[in-house]
């Protein structure tokens, strides 16, 4: 892909900015992003004349006039407010982000000629409790948590909107996604850091919940061939493999030398207990696909 306008909302955080890096060389870059984290990878995009920042949130009413004047060929919808439990704290503030400015987004590109859309979605939460393992694209939405609700809205609003338009769009479905960088409000970098620390760490129910955990990099590039090949659908992104959080812990504590053992406290509410994704959809369109090994993944967030 090359020589194509391209707008990365979220574009700051830890998946947009990976984004941002593996399309910025080739083409023009708008990142639309209201600083409210990473303030520190400015500093790394400012000697770059393809890419553009703008500080805005998704629900400014300027979007649909800056978009329509940079005429993207490609839109990748990352900004969301993405905690389960912020949500269940805030649900206004959750919806208004994750509802009003996916829609905000949307309605601005619905009317553009060949623009494509990529709308990054929830694996787990959108889902709910599984009624099996793993869970294809054909499960139930079935949200237990005001950000699952959320982000299945915000599927409706680009099938809403986009479906028999010009443009395409897909829908990703990604698992759990950890790489270096990546900010504590997740477990595995929270863990690391606090085992570097070597404080305390506390471990939601009795460390039996599963989760499918997909390596940065191995997303990047499943996204860049969805935009390059313009795939539309809605496709699970992960591992395909269960995980329990208890053996993240163990297998962080070698790594890092840690001496103590977890706390465990009570389940959050919301939080689904065990879920890991199929894979096979995204596998089927695109061969030969590779997946990093989850102890290499966690030795590479580590070391890096």
């Amino acid at each position: 892909m090359q020589n194509k306008n391209i707008i990365i909302t979220g574009g700051l955080g830890f998946l947009g900015f990976s984004l941002v890096e593996k399309f910025y060389s080739d083409n023009n870059i708008m990142i639309i992003d209201n600083l409210s984290s990473n303030v520190h990878k400015i500093n790394e995009i400012n000697d770059y004349k393809s890419i553009n920042l703008l500080e805005l949130d998704i629900i400014d009413k300027k979007i649909p006039h800056i978009i329509e004047n940079f005429k993207p060929d490609l839109v990748i919808h990352t900004a969301a407010q993405t905690s389960v439990l912020d949500s269940i704290k805030n649900p206004k503030n959750n919806n208004l982000i994750n509802i009003d400015g996916t829609e905000n987004i949307i309605k601005s590109i619905q009317n553009l000629r060949d623009c494509f859309f990529l709308l990054i979605s929830s694996g787990g939460a959108v889902y709910g409790t599984p009624n099996y393992l793993p869970v294809d694209e054909n499960h139930l939405l079935n949200p237990i948590s005001p950000y699952g609700i959320s982000k299945m809205e915000a599927e409706k609003l680009t099938i809403k909107y986009l479906k028999n338009k010009e443009n395409k769009f897909c829908i990703i479905r990604p698992s759990n996604i950890y790489g270096p960088n990546q900010k504590n409000l997740n477990v595995i970098p929270k863990y690391i850091n606090l085992m570097k620390r070597n404080e305390d760490i506390s471990i939601y129910g009795n460390g039996s919940s599963t989760r499918d955990y997909i390596y940065i990099n191995d997303i990047i590039k499943i996204i860049y061939e969805i935009c390059s090949r313009k795939y539309e659908g809605i496709y699970n992104i992960s591992s395909n493999l269960e995980t329990k959080i208890i053996d993240i812990f163990m297998k962080l504590k070698e790594i890092l030398e840690y001496k103590k053992n977890p706390k465990y406290v009570s389940n959050v509410k919301g939080e689904i207990n065990n879920i890991y994704l199929d894979n096979s959809k995204i596998k089927n369109l695109i061969p030969n696909l590779k997946f990093t090994n989850i102890d290499e993944g966690l030795r590479k967030t580590i070391n890096s």
